[in-house]
């Protein structure tokens, strides 16, 4: 779903900036780590919940901004591609790191979690590099997660309740897209498999 949203996004951005960005893609990336780094700091020093939340989000936007502006100004490299997966998954933890200090969840929760958020990325890596494209398969990609750390910390000053219900949604979820996205490369290379032999 949020991936539509990037693409109307990017649209919307082409018509009112265009070329015109005066900004570096790899620094846009590393700034977006920094402020991860300050989600945690945020909620180390006990600072509320509301602002780690606004911290998170502004590194969620740069964070999808770095991939536009290098394609607009034709800065799109393997490093820098390299550079944003390895941030994103830097981002991951400290975000998550960021709940379980504020006590939404409970350390085996957030190591849960965090081994589930590096097997939905790695599953992707991995299928690519058997020639499968798991793009857009699966409930919780990097942009749903995100946007529920975003909403559970937004509500935990209201209510510690209502944050972990949803920190602990986005746990199973993303243990369903770990799932379904082994489920899609299994069905694509049986497909493969069998196209082969027919063709032998």
């Amino acid at each position: 779903m949020l991936t539509r949203l990037k693409y109307l996004a990017e649209k919307v951005l082409d018509k009112t900036i265009g070329n015109r960005i005066p900004l570096n893609p790899n620094a846009l990336t590393l700034l977006s780590l920094i402020l991860s780094v300050s989600v945690a700091a945020a909620a180390h020093l006990g600072l509320p919940p509301s602002f780690a939340a606004l911290l998170l989000l502004l590194s969620a936007l740069l964070d999808a901004l770095d991939g536009y502006v290098a394609r607009k100004l034709g800065k799109a490299t393997g490093f820098g591609a390299f550079l944003d997966s390895t941030v994103d998954r830097a981002s991951d933890a400290l975000h998550t790191y960021a709940l379980y200090l504020y006590g939404v969840l409970g350390v085996q929760a957030a190591y849960a979690l965090l081994a589930l958020e590096f097997l939905v990325s790695y599953t992707r890596a991995r299928a690519e590099s058997l020639g499968v494209n798991l793009g857009g398969v699966g409930l919780m990609e990097r942009g749903e997660r995100v946007l529920a750390k975003v909403v559970s910390l937004a509500f935990l000053s209201a209510s510690l309740a209502l944050a972990q219900a949803i920190a602990y949604i986005l746990l199973a979820l993303t243990t369903v897209t770990v799932l379904q996205r082994v489920d899609a490369v299994a069905r694509k290379l049986q497909a493969v498999a069998r196209f082969k032999s027919v063709r032998g």
